[in-house]
């Protein structure tokens, strides 16, 4: 997906107005780049300290750190991700590689530049979150609040529960706990919208 951001490189009129668009275009293109570089690993270091993604990180015994679950059991046991699995790396793989830029060019009629540059689509998110148990996206999933606690069990015991996917869970046939959802998160909707004002924002700078 292509987002599109004006900014209006206030410190740099009057060198357009001397030497034109082509040539500031060559001397900004560098710095607009390493601009948007440095807010993607800003990015993903906010993507890699986020609590959703320290806890399924964790595993089968992690705390349930994000609070999506009350502090009962954890997320990779609870959405059923296997065992030594790693369910982050393709998505994080994913952000790494899709924020490029793509045009820039000079405002119609305003002062300023035109900067257009790719980043992830819903779809491909999708694509790199697929739930082991349904055709829905786990990060979604997480983001919206999932249904079931009320039947999930979890041990920290391994062995307690032979048959279980993850390792450290199952989904009981009836209701053993109080019924309900888990818990709302802001996760990587968050971290993108903070990431595209931090963007604006940078390049308003130049």
């Amino acid at each position: 997906m292509a987002r599109r951001v004006n900014i209006n490189l206030k410190g740099l009129k009057a060198e357009i107005e001397r030497k034109g668009f082509p040539q500031l275009k060559a001397k900004t293109e560098p710095l607009i780049k390493k601009s948007l570089a440095r807010e993607t690993q800003k990015m993903l270091a906010a993507f890699d300290q986020h609590p959703v993604t320290e806890e399924i990180e964790g595993g089968e015994s992690a705390q349930n750190s994000s609070g999506t679950l009350g502090g009962y059991g954890n997320l990779f046991t609870f959405i059923g991700f296997d065992k030594g699995s790693d369910p982050i790396s393709p998505l994080r793989s994913l952000l790494a590689r899709s924020f490029k830029i793509t045009s820039i060019r000079k405002r119609p009629n305003k002062f300023g530049l035109i900067i257009k540059f790719t980043m992830p689509t819903k779809e491909q998110i999708a694509a790199v979150t697929p739930s082991p148990w349904s055709t829905d996206s786990w990060l979604e999933a997480i983001e919206r609040g999932m249904a079931g606690v009320g039947r999930y069990l979890y041990s920290s015991d391994s062995d307690r529960f032979s048959t279980s996917r993850s390792g450290g869970a199952i989904q009981a046939n009836v209701e053993v706990r109080a019924s309900g959802s888990s818990k709302p998160i802001d996760y990587l909707t968050g971290i993108l919208t903070k990431m595209l004002k931090d963007v604006e924002r940078s390049l308003n700078r130049l």
